[in-house]
């Protein structure tokens, strides 16, 4: 089974970051690394994933700030995964979103898939 390390650079996310986490780590495809990149985020954002988790799949990497572009490059160095997958410190995935992704790249031998997305906003947006 191939690892998919999952790079996710955390600035000022804090509000959203455990439901990020938590659409991570609960993943049908469970062969993954998280990759939280710290970008000298100055809220609570990896302070909160630490007190919530106890997952050895979970890698915190720090630098500082240099933007979200840099933080992803920071955590394709870090990657150990056969595959990459990007997602933001305010999004979540669905629970299956891996396993469907991972299926199709081996049922059409591709080098790449992209997938569509939702927006939500609420009343503040």
């Amino acid at each position: 089974m191939n690892k998919v390390s999952i790079i996710v650079p955390v600035y000022k996310v804090e509000p959203y970051i455990l439901r990020c986490v938590d659409s991570l780590v609960n993943q049908t495809y469970k062969n993954i690394e998280i990759i939280l990149v710290d970008d000298g985020s100055p809220d609570n954002s990896i302070d909160l994933v630490k007190e919530n988790y106890n997952d050895e799949r979970i890698v915190i990497v720090r630098q500082s700030n240099q933007g979200s572009g840099q933080a992803r490059n920071n955590g394709i160095k870090r990657a150990v995964g056969q595959y990459l997958f990007f997602v933001d410190g305010d999004d979540f995935i669905e629970e299956n979103t891996l396993e469907l992704m991972i299926n199709r790249l081996e049922e059409d031998n591709s080098s790449l898939v992209i997938c569509d997305y939702y927006k939500y906003f609420t009343d503040d947006d």
